[in-house]
């Protein structure tokens, strides 16, 4: 049975290297943009939804203030947890199904709230502003939950430069002033609790920022020099060494609206250098994801389309996957802002709804390289199931989690230093009937399978 196994797991991925097709989901809220979206499992997932002036653009009122949708079904229904009267929700983060965080751009310009960061307890139903010390942040763009008990966020894009981190499951937090790297921070990506890497600007230039010792010290390794209002907007490695970032332009030819180059970057060592590509001029980069190192997606603001790449940023084209026109919006504005990728063949991506992509593996190369392939047998299992595992190096901690559809840890075993090879592991734990999803976290790899348990 063994060798059948990895005969499926070794030729799966041909037989589905075809087309990436995105399903608008058709039950999500929908308006002129969701600006972040966040799931803790395949599931259970939020969605926020910013502020704006529709203008034109919708037959609503000219503002409308921030939003927290849930959904518990993979996206297939969603449910209005908390409406806020004043709010700009920018950003979204969860450690399970009842406590999360959510950053507000608190622009006292655009929106009357002036709170920059939010705790929930219930789902997101309600927000509790979050105690910070000084030097505290006027607005959060971005949350990075690296596990159950470490959490960072950082912001806003125009400044002040502020990073914050919890260590203790939000209990308490630390502020650091990044001034002396950035003038503002947007996004980030950590490998782990101590290295990652942070977006944003210094003056006039994009910027990333990497840590290795749990954000105490910052090294620059990439800066734009055009000196012409450039941000790293949003920053995506589909495997720790292959990273992408786009690069928004909002200097004066976009508002003047006249012809302008855009770029985006990428880096094959991970993260030490970045190389910048270029994309399709005039358009207004945002959000950027990657399934695997050379299949992914571009994003950009109102009535852009979005544009997809099969070979790593060589050539790009229109992915008419993205942008069904939903009422509020009479304007065609996709407006993506945001991908999600969960385990090797699922992805979320937010703009003006939400929108889905499953079923695709990612490429062969990708998956023997950079992640344990797993498969259980039987599955449904009606009193225990084997997991099957194949690690392509030496991993010094291996761990197995099992969580309930609630995000809810069943079972959690460290299984120690494992070698190159195949391997399998014996769920034989009592389960009520139901689905779960176990995750097998090697080194900096994680492959997150569902498991069905039946009477």
């Amino acid at each position: 049975m063994k060798r059948i196994l990895l005969v499926i797991v070794i030729f799966l991925p041909l037989q589905l290297l075809a087309q990436y097709n995105w399903q608008t989901l058709s039950n999500a809220p929908a308006s002129w943009r969701y600006d972040d979206v966040y799931f803790i499992n395949p599931d259970i997932g939020w969605a926020i939804h910013g502020s704006y002036y529709y203008g034109a653009y919708s037959s609503l009122p000219t503002h409308q203030y921030g939003q927290v949708w849930e959904t518990r079904n993979g996206g297939n229904t969603w449910q209005l947890r908390h409406d806020s009267a004043s709010a700009f929700y920018r950003c979204v983060g969860f450690t399970d199904s009842l406590n999360g965080w959510i950053g507000n751009l608190a622009d006292s310009t655009i929106t009357p709230d002036t709170i920059p960061f939010y705790q929930t307890n219930d789902g997101g139903k309600t927000l509790t502003p979050v105690t910070l010390p000084s030097p505290r942040p006027k607005g959060v763009c971005g949350i990075s939950v690296i596990n159950d008990s470490i959490i960072y966020a950082y912001g806003r894009y125009f400044g002040p430069a502020i990073l914050l981190k919890t260590i203790n499951k939000g209990v308490t937090w630390t502020t650091q002033n990044m001034n002396a790297y950035a003038t503002g921070l947007v996004d980030a990506h950590f490998f782990d609790k101590d290295t990652g890497f942070i977006t944003g600007c210094n003056g006039n230039n994009g910027l990333i920022l990497n840590t290795t010792d749990g954000g105490i010290t910052w090294k620059t390794v990439y800066q734009g020099a055009r000196n012409d209002t450039e941000i790293v907007w949003k920053i995506f490695f589909p495997s720790r060494d292959t990273g992408y970032a786009s690069i928004e332009y909002v200097g004066p030819n976009y508002f003047a609206n006249k012809a302008y180059r855009t770029y985006f970057i990428k880096t094959i060592d991970g993260g030490k250098t970045w190389t910048e590509h270029p994309f399709i001029n005039n358009y207004d980069e945002e959000g950027i994801g990657f399934i695997n190192d050379t299949v992914g997606w571009i994003g950009g603001s109102i009535s852009q389309d979005t544009y997809i790449t099969y070979n790593g940023g060589n050539t790009w084209q229109k992915d008419y996957g993205f942008g069904t026109v939903l009422s509020p919006i009479s304007n065609p504005g996709f407006a993506i802002n945001r991908f999600r990728k969960f385990g090797d063949t699922l992805m979320y991506a937010s703009g003006n709804t939400e929108y889905k992509l499953s079923g695709k593996i990612t490429s062969v190369n990708n998956l023997q390289n950079n992640s344990p392939l797993s498969i259980n047998y039987p599955n449904p299992f009606i009193e225990q199931t084997t997991i099957y595992y194949k690690l392509t190096s030496t991993c010094t901690n291996v761990n197995v989690y099992v969580s309930n559809l609630l995000g809810e840890k069943v079972l959690s075993q460290n299984l120690g230093a494992q070698y190159t090879g195949e391997h399998k592991f014996v769920l034989d734990i009592p389960l009520p009937a139901g689905i779960y999803y176990y995750t097998i976290v090697a080194g900096d790899y994680t492959v997150t399978r569902k498991l069905v348990k039946v009477n």
